[in-house]
């Protein structure tokens, strides 16, 4: 017998174009804030619930009653100063790595450690050490060891030591690192944890790398407070130096200076 298959008539539907809205999408709609970075200790803003500019904070969150920034803490004995890559080769005029506004935060930075050194709060100087064949710098930076070259904070010379005015003392921390934050592949955390340190105050250069990737992960690991003195930390420009102190505001980091709260204009820089 021969079966009859009988195919039914496919009808294809009709399908609709797809509409797409081409509208901005709604987080475009949003209001930008109109920043503007000066070379003063003023960071201008036209939204009114954004932090108030540093130049109109009356003081520091942490500075009351007139105490300085290292003040801050109840106990003491569980805040540590770090002082960041003030290391010839950073802050010396010709060094090979010098970040302009280095040179004139020295004073401010050197009086930090004495205070803290009052306290009995812990200094940890976290300075650069580099192999001297360049064999654990960042790969951007490798060129500067070639043969016969003495590379930037090359362990063992000159350009590696403190400047002038700072030195480590019996108790003090030293820690050597070779990236930009002080907590990156280094035991800085287990230290400051083996001895009951939670809140950091951070002095040094500079802003925008060092400096910063160290608070950032500070704050990633919790410690609180955590502080950033304005006026003996700097940046290769005042613009530079205080967009990321504005940055760092904004994650919660208190931002005094030397001056009991008081910002007074950032003018160290000769550009």
């Amino acid at each position: 017998m021969v079966k009859t298959v009988v195919w039914s008539t496919f009808v294809r539907p009709q399908y609709k174009p797809a509409h797409f809205n081409h509208s901005p999408l709604p987080f475009l709609k949003l209001s930008t804030p109109n920043l503007s970075f000066r070379g003063t200790n003023t960071v201008h803003n036209k939204r009114s619930n954004w932090p108030k500019p540093l130049s109109l904070r009356s003081k520091s969150v942490l500075a009351v009653a007139g105490a300085d920034p290292l003040e801050m803490a109840e106990d003491w004995n569980r805040t540590a100063l770090l002082v960041i890559d003030m290391q010839k080769d950073f802050i010396e005029d010709g060094g090979p790595m010098l970040v302009k506004g280095g040179k004139d935060i020295v004073p401010n930075v050197i009086k930090a450690v004495d205070v803290a050194r009052q306290r009995g709060i812990l200094i940890v100087w976290v300075v650069r050490e580099h192999d001297p064949l360049g064999r654990d710098v960042e790969l951007f930076r490798r060129h500067l060891y070639a043969a016969g070259k003495v590379g930037p904070t090359s362990k063992g010379s000159e350009g590696a030591e403190l400047v002038d005015g700072l030195v480590i003392k019996e108790g003090d921390y030293k820690l050597v690192k070779t990236r930009f934050s002080a907590f990156f592949a280094t035991h800085l955390h287990s230290v400051l944890q083996g001895v009951g340190i939670n809140s950091l105050v951070v002095t040094g250069v500079q802003t925008p790398n060092c400096i910063r990737q160290t608070v950032y992960d500070a704050v990633a690991l919790d410690y609180q407070p955590v502080t950033v003195i304005v006026d003996a930390t700097a940046a290769a420009t005042p613009d530079i130096h205080l967009a990321n102190v504005f940055d760092m505001e904004n994650i919660g980091v208190a931002t005094p200076t030397l001056q009991n709260g008081a910002n007074p204009k950032l003018d160290l820089y000769e550009l």
